[in-house]
């Protein structure tokens, strides 16, 4: 009699990543990637709603004949802030941890909110305050991403960045959407006041210690 050959079981479905849901569940039960998340949609918010108001307010003390020449200068070099010196900022959040850069980018933003606020008609004092500007936002962005991004596990890291990219989409659309209607209604200087007070929950939570045996990790 014939016997049989046995059929090999079929192997297992491949484990799939996390969802979006257990990716929020995770980032909201550690602190470290909590202020990761926090530092990433914040900076960004507060250099969306300076950055995108800056050629309306250059537009008004210049003629517009060179207005175009001045803004494509002014964002240049606050392009060049945000990615110039990215790789500094790496080898400083590795060389004095993450929060610190990250400190250390939530004061560079409360300067530029400060600089470009008060520069009035002086356009070099202003493109000073955009160059901080995007330091600043590097800072936030390097450091944050890399601190949730080692916070969090592997089988969650990929839906834990696709939550932060969302929130800090969100963040850039909603500083977009609101900084025009407060440039018409009190101008320049009270919307960079309004985007530092909006660095100050990120302030606080940064400044927040860790709890003992809190499931993150933190350099």
């Amino acid at each position: 009699v014939p016997v049989a050959e046995p059929v090999a079981a079929p192997a297992p479905p491949a484990r799939r990543g996390a969802g979006m849901r257990a990716a929020w569940s995770v980032v909201r039960a550690r602190p470290a990637a909590r202020l990761g998340v926090a530092a990433v949609a914040v900076g960004h918010l507060v250099m969306v709603a300076v950055m995108a108001m800056t050629p309306v307010h250059l537009r008004e003390y210049h003629a517009l004949d060179e207005v175009l020449p001045v803004v494509g200068l002014v964002l240049s070099l606050h392009i060049a802030g945000m990615y110039a010196l990215a790789p500094v900022v790496g080898w400083l959040a590795d060389r004095f941890g993450r929060r610190p850069v990250i400190l250390g980018g939530i004061g560079t933003l409360l300067a530029a909110c400060a600089v470009a606020g008060t520069a009035g008609h002086h356009t070099p004092r202003l493109t000073l305050g955009l160059i901080l500007l995007g330091l600043g936002w590097s800072a936030t962005m390097v450091a944050g991403s890399t601190l949730l991004s080692e916070s969090v596990p592997d089988a969650v890291r990929p839906s834990a960045q696709g939550l932060s990219d969302l929130l800090m989409g969100l963040a850039g659309a909603l500083a977009g959407a609101l900084s025009g209607f407060v440039m018409q209604l009190a101008g320049y200087p009270v919307l960079t006041l309004l985007a530092a007070v909006a660095v100050a929950p990120l302030l606080a939570l940064a400044l927040r210690p860790v709890p003992v045996g809190a499931p993150d990790r933190e350099d």
